[in-house]
């Protein structure tokens, strides 16, 4: 075990810098970084059901995030207020609503994938393709230690 309190702060500050420096790049428009992370994950639980599907359930939306119900409910609110969003009813169980993306959601995400991938891009191009792919083992690395270490 690491008893160096000073690689221990530049990780955690190196940590926060990033995550700091990441959300602000994520922003568009009128959207905080958690609503364009709740658009994503609808649409990519979107993605993991049928074609019949007519929606994501809002529990499977805040279960994936780790929100509770109540930010879940309020993150909804301000996508379907800003037109992101359409809430549909179970004709057979009206407590259970499902949540789909609108036309203005769905070029919304299209904007910012594109964004992104030309963001990216730039950072490869910095850091080089080695370094990248190293960067890439090291972080799936120390997420695969933080789920151990959540699951212990």
């Amino acid at each position: 075990m690491c008893k160096n309190t000073d690689i221990n702060k530049e990780f955690f500050d190196a940590i926060i810098r990033l995550k700091r420096q990441s959300h602000a790049n994520i922003k568009l428009k009128d959207l905080y970084a958690s609503e364009l992370m709740g658009l994503r994950i609808i649409y990519k639980l979107k993605m993991m059901q049928d074609d019949n599907s007519i929606g994501v359930k809002t529990s499977d939306i805040g279960n994936y995030l780790f929100m509770k119900k109540s930010a879940t409910s309020k993150m909804l609110n301000n996508l379907e207020d800003k037109g992101y969003i359409n809430r549909l009813y179970d004709k057979k169980d009206r407590r259970v609503t499902y949540i789909d993306l609108t036309q203005k959601g769905i070029d919304l995400l299209d904007k910012h994938n594109d964004i992104m991938i030309n963001y990216t891009n730039s950072m490869i191009s910095r850091l080089g393709e080695e370094d990248t792919k190293t960067l890439v083992n090291l972080l799936n690395r120390l997420c695969d230690i933080i789920e151990d270490l959540n699951e212990n």
